[in-house]
């Protein structure tokens, strides 16, 4: 896909909804990975970078990613009537990255099943759901020696 094509993602930080990961950051590419286009990719800050409401809006993205470990949910950003109009919350593309067993949106060898747990949720068709299933479970079984429940 030409990048003005991929979908855009705005990934929100553990501490905060409005803390969000720029290109210096290692989950700016998890999105790439996943074949999307971070919203945030031309922020200069080297670390969470802090955003408003405004500029949420104005990137006004086609999904918002929860950080693993996020302080607050999917169904505060989906009921924050500031948000309403933003398309991501318009149409519920609003997930959180699963953090049952590690949070894939840190770098560790995991990670990858952050990168493919995200194109299932943007590219259902190229990465179907029982594809990233079977990539964790044998992920876990070879490298980890137990077989994660789903």
């Amino acid at each position: 896909m030409k990048k003005e094509e991929k979908l855009t993602v705005y990934l929100g930080g553990n501490s905060s909804f409005f803390s969000t990961a720029g290109p210096a950051m290692y989950q700016h590419s998890l999105i790439e990975q996943a074949d999307g286009r971070n919203v945030a990719e031309a922020l200069s800050d080297t670390y969470w970078a802090k955003i408003s409401y405004e500029q949420l809006l104005a990137w006004n993205p086609e999904y918002i990613i929860l950080a693993a470990n996020a302080a607050y949910s999917v169904d505060s950003v989906l009921a924050d009537e500031q948000l309403a109009d933003c398309r991501a919350v318009k149409n519920g593309c609003v997930y959180q990255i699963p953090g049952d067993i590690e949070a894939w949106d840190s770098p560790v060898p995991g990670s990858v099943l952050g990168s493919l747990w995200l194109a299932s949720i943007l590219h259902p068709e190229a990465c179907p759901a029982d594809l990233y299933q079977q990539a964790v479970t044998a992920f876990y079984e070879e490298f980890y020696g137990f077989t994660p429940e789903l």
